[in-house]
C-alpha cells in the first residue's frame, strides 16, 4: 500500500519483482492491453478532442507540459500525472517535507504535469 515513505526510494530503484515489471500508474506513459476495437475508439477520441487540449493547454500554459487523451480514466474527466522520468508525486511530498533537503535538485526533479 505505499504507507512508508522509504517504499517511494524503494519503488524507484526495484524495477521489477518476481519476473513482473513495476510500472507506476501515477506516471505518463502507462500501457494498458485494449482490443483492435478500444484501440480505433481511441484513436477517434484523440482526434474528436484534440482542440480541445489545445485550448486546455493554452489555459493552464505553464502549470502542466501537455495534455492528451488517455484511456487511463473511466469514471473521471481528466488526471494530472507525472513524467515519466521525474519524481511521483507522492516523492516530491516527500522531499519537499525534508528538513535539510538540498534545493538545487529540486528545479529539474520536480515533475513536470500533464493532464
Amino acid at each position: 500500500y505505499m504507507t512508508e515513505p522509504i517504499d517511494e526510494y524503494v519503488v524507484q530503484q526495484l524495477k521489477e519483482f518476481e519476473g513482473k515489471n513495476l510500472v507506476s500508474v501515477t506516471k505518463e506513459g502507462l500501457e494498458l492491453p485494449e482490443d483492435e476495437e478500444e484501440k480505433a475508439k481511441r484513436e477517434e477520441d484523440v482526434k474528436k478532442y484534440e482542440t480541445l487540449c489545445k485550448v486546455m493547454k493554452d489555459i493552464l500554459d505553464k502549470k502542466v507540459e501537455k495534455v492528451t487523451v488517455s484511456s487511463r480514466l473511466v469514471s473521471s474527466p481528466c488526471c494530472i500525472v507525472t513524467s515519466q522520468y521525474g519524481w511521483t508525486a507522492n516523492m516530491e511530498r516527500i522531499m519537499k517535507a525534508q528538513a535539510l533537503r538540498d534545493t538545487s535538485t529540486m528545479g529539474y526533479m520536480a515533475a513536470k504535469k500533464h493532464l
